[in-house]
């Protein structure tokens, strides 16, 4: 059962300790850039190791204060990363990894730490970044959230809507145009999902694996019609 996986028999049985101070900062290869540019940065690494006991796996992440936050990098499962910093070369752009153009104001990057037996640790490694329009920079905003007490987590992660025709003066969406009441959240890129730690299979894995069956099925039924036809011979 891997580090991840092992959070959340973790969080029923033992609940986890109200966050403290981040445990430090992520190092981020570039100082500003746009949500589109991918990857989104060179590379992130902690700026230590992570705790004594929780470095079995680790994620660098990104997402609003607080969460959630979603992978910019496929996860870290070498192990032996609260010997050594955990550094990554993320694979994605911003808007990729959370599934849309982030909205304006301040987002964190974070790097998680994990142990095969106590789950994910209670604190992050934190940078702050802020966004406006279709460019971010390191720094927090004016009034940015407090890093050693981070806000509950969003519903959702919040994403600017798709621009679109003006807004009828009837007050009623306009014909074809989604109502933000109905519109389901967006989410990660499915092709990432698999990378989530969550357990799912990668669509052409499932492929793959149907097709196998169908194959062997297909010999199995040649070799049995053979086999019959020689008998009645």
């Amino acid at each position: 059962m891997s580090a991840v996986a092992v959070t959340a028999l973790t969080a029923v049985a033992f609940p986890a300790p109200a966050a403290a101070a981040p445990l430090g900062t992520v190092r981020l290869s570039a100082a500003k850039g746009t949500v589109d540019q991918s990857p989104i940065f060179a590379t992130a690494s902690a700026s230590k190791p992570c705790p004594d006991g929780y470095g079995s796996d680790a994620q660098v992440r990104i997402g609003p204060p607080g969460g959630p936050y979603q992978n910019v990098a496929t996860p870290l499962r070498d192990g032996g990363y609260d010997k050594k910093a955990v550094s990554v070369k993320p694979n994605r752009s911003f808007s990729r990894a959370i599934g849309g153009a982030p909205a304006d104001g301040e987002w964190w990057v974070v790097v998680e730490c994990y142990s095969l037996t106590r789950g994910q640790h209670p604190d992050r490694f934190i940078t702050p970044l802020t966004v406006a329009g279709r460019e971010w920079k390191v720094g927090q905003p004016a009034g940015g959230a407090s890093l050693d007490s981070p806000p509950p987590p969003e519903p959702t992660v919040p994403i600017n809507a798709p621009s679109g025709p003006a807004t009828p003066t009837a007050g009623a969406p306009e014909a074809g145009t989604p109502d933000p009441a109905t519109t389901a959240p967006a989410v990660p890129d499915p092709e990432l999902a698999s990378n989530d730690r969550s357990g799912s299979a990668s669509p052409l894995a499932s492929a793959m694996w149907v097709g196998g069956v169908v194959v062997v099925l297909g010999i199995v039924g040649a070799v049995a019609l053979l086999t019959r036809r020689r008998r009645a011979n």
